[in-house]
């Protein structure tokens, strides 16, 4: 990288400091080394954890660093009543439920149902539960495909009562709650120098690509460019999540005023053949992920998400993709509500 190069990204990192964003989150989360899944592995690569379960707000997880963008400039426009969408067990919709409860504004939640079997009868998921404990409004849709055009009916009703309303997308998944992984990582960094190590891998979940924008754009201005961001997707195919990145890491330089790459695509890895059965439902290699980091190391996935993150990153290992010459960062996302229900 040229000196004129180093400099822009300096530049970009004292920018990024100065966007107002909602300082709601436990900060720096943990950043911790899984030696015993290691040995249960049998070796391999150096693994290490970055516990953003723990960010705190709305039983933690990933979109509290999203949303805190999102909400200050909510707030800057002075909106009464947020509206944003997601399925029945979104963790997106409970900290955004969650945060909107602490800054005194209205939240309304579009959510689909849940995959047919993956909530047992009689039973709803937690999530919805917490949703309306922190006073959410819920608008429960039959599909995935209904949820846009009801939050923009809602949203018109509201303008017309005279509300001030701002609309999040899904997930906050946009260039600019993708600063917040682009911060994560100059968080990050930090506890990797005390820890003397430098990963070669970052693995996370991958669904609506913000955590990945961020993370790519983050490595990028923080010294990280070498280091492979590996998002493993949750539902849609890996062309339909990495054309979605590329729009938002674009749009991070942009904000920022520094050059995006000339192909920002060429750096997007989203894995789809983790998926299994379907979005929110669990399969065999993702469950024995989970329950085998459980037993090793006394940390929880979720089914929806962070569980099939682990299993391509333990099947990587298992066919030596990664060697005791890498180090894999697993980044957990949280979402550990999802393997909970209450009565309905």
């Amino acid at each position: 990288m040229t000196v004129m190069a180093v400099n822009q990204y300096r530049q970009a990192a004292a920018r990024l400091h100065s966007i107002p964003r909602m300082s709601c989150g436990f900060y720096p989360t943990p950043l911790e080394d899984l030696s015993r899944l290691r040995e249960a592995l049998g070796g391999g690569p150096r693994l290490l954890i970055k516990r953003d379960d723990y960010t705190g707000v709305g039983c933690g997880g990933n979109k509290v660093r999203k949303l805190e963008y999102a909400l200050a400039r909510a707030a800057a426009d002075g909106a009464e009543v947020v509206i944003t969408m997601g399925g029945e067990k979104s963790n997106h919709a409970r900290m955004t439920a969650a945060m909107c409860a602490r800054l005194g504004l209205g939240c309304v939640l579009v959510l689909n149902l849940a995959a047919a079997g993956s909530v047992p009868p009689g039973f709803k998921p937690a999530s919805l539960f917490i949703d309306e404990a922190f006073g959410a409004e819920i608008h429960l849709v039959g599909g995935r495909e209904e949820r846009k055009a009801t939050a923009e009916r809602i949203a018109a009703e509201l303008r017309r009562e005279g509300k001030r309303v701002t609309t999040i997308p899904l997930g906050a998944s946009d260039p600019l709650g993708a600063l917040g992984f682009a911060r994560a990582v100059e968080e990050a960094a930090a506890q990797l120098n005390a820890l003397g190590a430098r990963p070669t891998h970052i693995f996370h979940a991958s669904s609506s690509g913000g955590t990945q924008a961020g993370l790519l754009a983050g490595c990028r201005l923080f010294g990280f460019e070498d280091v492979s961001v590996i998002g493993v997707s949750a539902d849609d195919s890996s062309a339909s999540i990495g054309s979605e990145i590329a729009g938002m890491v674009k749009g991070v330089y942009e904000l920022l005023d520094v050059p995006a790459p000339e192909r920002p695509g060429d750096r997007i890895t989203v894995l789809d053949d983790y998926v299994g059965p379907g979005y929110g439902l669990s399969a065999p290699e993702s469950a024995a992920a989970s329950s085998l980091l459980a037993r090793a190391e006394g940390v929880l996935l979720d089914p929806v998400y962070t569980a099939k993150a682990m299993a391509a990153l333990i099947d990587w290992i298992e066919k030596g993709r990664l060697t005791e010459r890498d180090t894999a960062l697993f980044w957990h996302t949280g979402g550990q509500m999802a393997m909970f229900f209450t009565p309905a």
